[in-house]
């Protein structure tokens, strides 16, 4: 989803000399969906903008998204990202925190020629997002309103900001900019939703990295906050869960969420998100852009669209297959 103009300003603004830098930057910045650049730019299209603005925003943002993957797949212990090893499988912790480091300082150098309002948005953004992964793990909590905090914070708030952002860049009246902030936070929250659902069912080749990720790394997810409501072993289940969950019970939880009727309520928690950011491109001027924000926000929808709840999962086949190809990396 990335354009030529914007590739070739991400290449520019992460230049080094470093041989090794260099090497790491190559691979993070091959295989990106785009998705949030992509909303600064059609964000833009509401109003007269300037395109080579648009593009610095939007390459600040793609940045800064790069680089929390980056630290979230350490914090995670991630192998894969994207279908290939993740950079600190690769490179070591040390050189990955590095990198996204690095990509941060990129992203303000960008944000530094860029409207005031552009830069408090993403200042505040990123301090959001720090605090959702840090409540996250220091205080998880097991109910539906921690989770959907933990997703606003970490995933929606960057693509709500994207979204703001460009609304920004075309002189968007408050009112319209904070339709365009809200339209992107429930598409990030439907987003994460289905990603959830997506890794419950087993889907890595959806991911692009392996599944049954959250259940190893003790991470809560709507479908299984929604079967502990629900069974009588949820104390069992619990304390499992924070112990640390073998392969095996992680199968078998998964197993017994997807024939518990959990997903389903899931899936349709998720359809009341892009439901709701449907309404909030209601208050928006009729445009191709509006238009254009309605079919990203059905692709959601797609993404989950007629899952088979029954199917197993396919627990670390994304893993053996990256590490079949680590050799050629």
């Amino acid at each position: 989803m990335l354009w030529p103009g914007l590739e070739g300003l991400l290449s520019e603004a992460v230049a080094t000399e470093s041989l090794p830098l260099r090497q790491l930057l190559d691979h993070v910045l091959s295989g990106g969906k785009g998705l949030r650049p992509t909303l600064v730019r059609i964000c833009a299209q509401f109003g007269p903008h300037d395109p080579a603005e648009v593009n610095r925003v939007a390459a600040a943002i793609e940045l800064v998204h790069l680089a929390s993957l980056i630290h979230d797949d350490i914090l995670d212990g991630a192998p894969v990202r994207r279908h290939r090893p993740a950079l600190h499988s690769l490179y070591g912790p040390i050189p990955a925190v590095l990198t996204g480091d690095y990509l941060f300082a990129t992203a303000f150098a960008l944000l530094a020629q860029s409207p005031r309002a552009v830069l408090n948005i993403v200042t505040a953004t990123i301090r959001i997002m720090c605090e959702g992964e840090i409540e996250q793990r220091i205080a998880p909590g097991l109910n539906e309103q921690a989770y959907l905090g933990h997703i606003g914070k970490k995933t929606a708030s960057l693509i709500g900001a994207a979204c703001r952002c460009g609304g920004v860049l075309c002189h968007l009246k408050r009112s319209g900019q904070e339709s365009l902030a809200r339209f992107g936070w429930h598409l990030g929250l439907a987003y994460q939703m289905a990603d959830d659902l997506l890794d419950l069912l087993g889907r890595s080749e959806e991911l692009g990295k392996p599944c049954l990720q959250d259940l190893s790394q003790g991470i809560i997810t709507l479908p299984v906050l929604r079967f502990l409501e629900l069974v009588p072993q949820a104390g069992y289940w619990r304390e499992k869960i924070s112990q640390g969950l073998t392969p095996e019970e992680r199968e078998e939880i998964a197993a017994a969420v997807r024939s518990s009727g959990c997903c389903e309520y899931a899936e349709q928690r998720a359809r009341e998100q892009v439901d709701l950011a449907f309404s909030a491109l209601e208050s928006l001027p009729p445009c191709p852009a509006r238009d254009e924000l309605a079919r990203l926000a059905g692709q959601v929808l797609a993404k989950i669209e007629g899952l088979d709840y029954s199917r197993p999962s396919q627990e670390g086949a994304e893993e053996e297959e990256v590490a079949g190809s680590q050799a050629t990396v």
